[in-house]
């Protein structure tokens, strides 16, 4: 092991699989067995895998109910000079679990923290969701309600992002109908228990997925819901046009690079966001 630049032991933050136990990699077994300690979110997940492939290394439980005592016993390990493994039940730490508080704290005290990286059902669900959109945007849970949920609804609404979220099985059919009622008819896909032996998944609209699911199911689940549409070109207006351009030379464009941005981004002919972009540089 490689201890911390600033001397101490060193913090590894490592993957382990999503639902199947052959996902595991072959580096994260090695730091697993020989690490001083295990910090796992649930200890008797972490057991089923380490006693799978015969890793003996002693667990302590952190999680998000314990974190604020386990934190502190943590660091105070690796100024010891133990090298110690983070683990979520699930893929990969610090992607929507207590992992962050941790990797914070030993960052901060100047102990060496490294991934080993591996499964992670957000890149999962990304290489088989297949849906249009300007990139990819992680949303992880959504709010349970008030105007929080609102908000972030309205939100991946507007993005042309593929949106990713996590979902629980019992609060999934609500989510649908919701995301149906803020997005239309927009295509998503639904994918239950990927990688494991019941995995499913189901593309169709936002609509037909609530339906399909209107009365629950079972597993772990991420929703994909497909990026906002562009306007068609007719029906961008002056005032988006001149709002687009005039953020590309704020941020010190030329007319003519800003116009190809903006042209780009909203799909108007190229000749007439150059107009708008010279215009706007004629009044700077």
């Amino acid at each position: 092991m490689i201890a911390g630049a600033g001397g101490g032991g060193t913090l590894y933050v490592v993957a382990t699989p999503i639902g199947n136990l052959e996902d595991v990699c072959a580096r994260a077994l090695r730091v697993l067995g020989e690490v001083a300690l295990i910090a796992a979110e649930d200890t008797r997940v972490t057991a089923k895998l380490l006693a799978r492939y015969g890793v003996r290394t002693p667990c302590r439980s952190f999680r998000e109910q314990n974190a604020a005592a386990a934190v502190p016993a943590l660091v105070e390990r690796l100024a010891a000079g133990d090298d110690i493994a983070l683990v979520c039940d699930a893929g990969t730490p610090g992607i929507s679990d207590p992992g962050v508080a941790l990797v914070e704290a030993a960052a901060a005290a100047g102990f060496t923290v490294s991934p080993i990286p591996g499964p992670s059902a957000l890149a999962a669900a990304m290489s088989v969701a297949a849906l249009p959109g300007d990139g990819v945007r992680f949303v992880g849970f959504l709010p349970r309600g008030g105007k929080g949920r609102r908000e972030r609804l309205a939100e991946l609404a507007a993005d042309r992002s593929c949106s990713i979220l996590y979902e629980s099985p019992v609060r999934l059919a609500a989510t649908l109908r919701d995301l149906a009622a803020a997005c239309g008819a927009r295509g998503a896909v639904v994918m239950r228990e990927l990688t494991k032996i019941h995995e499913e998944i189901a593309r169709g609209t936002l609509p037909e997925l609530a339906a399909k699911f209107a009365g629950g199911t079972r597993g772990e689940i991420a929703i994909a819901v497909a990026g906002a549409p562009r306007m068609p070109p007719a029906e961008i207006d002056d005032d988006a046009l001149r709002s687009e351009v005039a953020e590309h030379l704020a941020a010190g464009m030329s007319a003519r690079d800003a116009a190809s941005a903006a042209a780009v981004a909203l799909g108007v002919p190229r000749k007439r966001a150059y107009a708008m972009a010279l215009a706007e540089s004629g009044r700077r």
